[in-house]
């Protein structure tokens, strides 16, 4: 299949073109999704269909696989038919809400789909894009553990598989109870002068830490019974298990690394999306979407050792500086947001730093840069003195002035069957919304601050997926001879920044496939040149474009064709014909 001729843009247009309100027209054949609450999985999946019926010439869907409760699990395909299948396409993969409770990663993956299928025919760079690129997206990488987080009052990192989280022979035996039914799990304060916390002076709703010599007045503890009677409340909930640290990276057991499973790929979720990704060679890069302290995390995720020697094998300076140049254009696009290898940051825990992550797979297996956006925290939203923190007493302003007291529930007296007389009361981090059914997290709360942050990771997103390697076979010329010969040239470039391995870890590992151009002929037959050829690695920007010659003989009363095409599993594919005369 023929790709039609390549349109680039300067990145500042490409900016200028996300950031266009598309016209009336374009919005009311585009399927509408508003941002105004965390969506279930049903909410997506509903969405998903829609978008494939609405759009077929550039949206399929894929199940792969069932997720731990049967839950199907769903990827989008973005990409132009017309211009050939994703498979001959440089990929990139975007997923969202691996975490249960980290749902804006899902808002921002639909977000990230909504862009694109309004904006192609339309916007020139997202129309490229897809004619060019195929962008595979999952909304919902664990939909048991988000639907649980969206619909149950309690919270939830990971999986529902049951967990010995306290290891104590035990699964799932203590969870949190809503003991006042008020929809939400918070804290219960006890009357104690041995406490540790005292009533805040400033805001009698809020507590403080005693000072030396101070008398305390309260304990504090989580809401809910403790059921195994162990002495500790809460501490074996739904789940534990944590899919972010079940890829096959360097992955290590429970009593290294926490949550990680009984082996690597164990959970039918990360199985499945390992799957998908390892039968898309095409694909160039992976944004796995998570939610706290707004900064971007990249690998490494730990040191990495030469099995024989022993050695630590530092990440090569090219990747190094590559990995740099994608992530300043986080911190340009996104308030100036830090961006961090995950070893390092605050310290290295055990053994090195986190083990089985799922980018650290991504870039120590396959070779293809990843990163993990961790979004949201209050910041945005209510740092009124423009610190950089925020305070309590600031979160409290935010409660009262901007979400009519939302996200504070005020102390109210409960007769605990333990502990007596205590107060149930304190902060949520979601929002009961009883006409849905279900919860909204705060860091998503509906309004300019939410989609100022969907729109700007959406302009990084798509920005990375352009950075992609992309063949383009140019400059084809015949040169006539004597007696029917002719002599065809033709020029073999990468248009995309990145090299055609991706990085240097693909090549070492030897996941990066090198470029052939191969030659066919009707009506003419190869005198002189190979009619396939291994031209190795291109380096992005087509810096080192390649020159090929070939000699060929008309066999033909007719005009005879020639058709070359050049080949690689990331950078694409791309054919020429021309008509020998």
């Amino acid at each position: 299949m023929k790709t039609p001729p390549i349109r680039l843009l300067p990145v500042s247009a490409v900016f200028l073109l996300l950031n266009t309100v598309l016209p009336g027209a374009q919005q009311a054949r585009a399927q509408e999704l508003a941002f105004d609450h965390n969506h279930t999985n049903a909410e997506v999946v509903e969405y998903l269909n829609q978008v494939v019926r609405m759009h077929p010439g550039i949206a399929s869907l894929h199940t792969i696989g069932k997720s731990y409760l049967g839950t199907d699990l769903l990827v989008l395909e973005v990409t132009s038919r017309e211009t050939g299948p994703g498979l001959t396409k440089p990929g990139y993969w975007i997923d969202g809400n691996l975490h249960a409770s980290e749902v804006m990663g899902a808002e921002v993956t639909l977000h990230n789909i909504d862009t694109l299928v309004k904006g192609y025919g339309r916007d020139p760079f997202i129309t490229d894009l897809i004619d060019t690129r195929v962008i595979y997206l999952m909304p919902k990488l664990n939909p048991d553990g988000s639907d649980h987080y969206l619909t149950k009052p309690d919270g939830m990192r990971s999986s529902v598989r049951p967990h010995d989280s306290d290891r104590d022979g035990s699964f799932d035996e203590d969870p949190g109870e809503d003991l006042n039914g008020d929809h939400y799990l918070t804290q219960m304060r006890i009357r104690d002068p041995e406490g540790p916390m005292k009533t805040s002076p400033d805001d009698p709703r809020l507590m403080v830490r005693v000072g030396e010599n101070e008398q305390g007045e309260w304990r504090v503890m989580s809401e809910g019974i403790d059921n195994d009677k162990d002495g500790r409340v809460n501490e074996d909930g739904v789940g534990g298990l944590d899919i972010n640290r079940n890829w096959p990276s360097r992955w290590q057991q429970e009593y290294i690394q926490g949550g990680a499973g009984p082996y690597a790929l164990s959970e039918p979720e990360t199985r499945a999306v390992a799957d998908f990704i390892l039968a898309h060679p095409n694909i160039t890069g992976l944004i796995n979407h998570h939610m706290a302290g707004n900064f971007v995390y990249r690998p490494p995720t730990n040191k990495n050792y030469d099995v024989a020697t022993g050695e630590e094998i530092p990440m090569a300076a090219s990747d190094e500086s590559n990995f740099a140049y994608l992530g300043r254009k986080y911190t340009e696009v996104i308030n100036g947001q830090d961006v961090t290898p995950v070893l390092g940051r605050g310290g290295p825990p055990r053994y090195g730093a986190i083990w089985g992550v799922m980018i650290g797979w991504a870039y120590d297996h396959l070779g293809i840069y990843s990163w993990v956006p961790e979004m949201g925290s209050y910041t945005p939203f209510c740092d009124y003195d423009g610190d950089g923190n925020v305070s309590e007493a600031e979160r409290m302003r935010w409660n009262d002035t901007e979400l009519d007291g939302k996200i504070f529930a005020d102390w109210k007296p409960f007769d605990h069957p333990v502990h007596g007389e205590v107060e149930i009361g304190g902060w949520v981090s979601k929002v009961w919304d009883p006409a849905r059914g279900s919860y909204t997290n705060m860091m998503c709360a509906p309004g300019p601050v939410f989609e100022d942050f969907l729109q700007k990771h959406s302009r990084w997103n798509l920005w990375l997926v352009a950075q992609s390697p992309l063949l383009q076979v140019t400059d084809v010329t015949v040169t006539a001879l004597d007696s029917g010969f002719f002599k065809v040239t033709a020029q073999v470039g990468n248009l995309g920044y990145l090299p055609t391995n991706v990085t240097e870890q693909a090549i070492r590992n030897r996941m990066a496939g090198t470029v052939t151009v191969s030659l066919s002929l009707d009506g003419a037959d190869l005198l002189m040149g190979d009619a396939v050829v291994d031209i190795g690695h291109l380096a992005g920007n087509s810096s080192t474009a390649e020159s090929l010659e070939w000699m060929v003989k008309s066999t033909s009363r007719r005009a005879p064709t020639v058709t070359i095409t050049a080949s690689s599993l990331r950078g694409g594919t791309d054919s020429k014909e021309v008509i020998l005369r």
